[in-house]
């Protein structure tokens, strides 16, 4: 269902605040730029995971080492998913990793805090 007009408008004004208010968030999670320019790659490994899986229930039962195999493939597409996904330039799980190595749970809490406080004030 398409927004109205009025709804358009509103929605037009909370961009433009948050463009004010934290510009670099907003050009992150903006959805004019690709979210995972890599990804198409990714699923490689993906179906790579699941044929392992697959491989692994099958064989299992019968042949030891064709399970091994199996779980095999699963644990390096599994090892080889996760470094591209931490190699790649686009915002996710790289960025968190990086953000969890430079400060702690803690420190980051108390951060988000101090902002939205400073951004909205005390409203009681």
């Amino acid at each position: 269902m398409p927004l109205s007009e009025e709804e358009q408008r509103i929605l037009h004004e909370m961009e433009e605040k948050l463009y004010e208010h934290d510009r670099a968030f907003a050009d992150r999670v903006s959805t004019k730029s690709p979210r995972h320019p890599h990804g198409h790659a990714g699923r490689g490994w993906v179906v790579a995971f699941i044929a392992g899986f697959v491989l692994l229930l099958v064989a299992f039962g019968s042949s030891v080492l064709l399970g091994s195999l199996g779980f095999l493939i699963m644990l390096i597409a599994t090892l080889a998913f996760v470094h591209q996904v931490r190699q790649s330039d686009s915002p996710g799980f790289g960025a968190l990793s990086g953000a969890s190595r430079r400060a702690g749970v803690g420190e980051e809490w108390s951060e988000m805090r101090r902002r939205l406080r400073s951004r909205f004030g005390n409203r009681s």
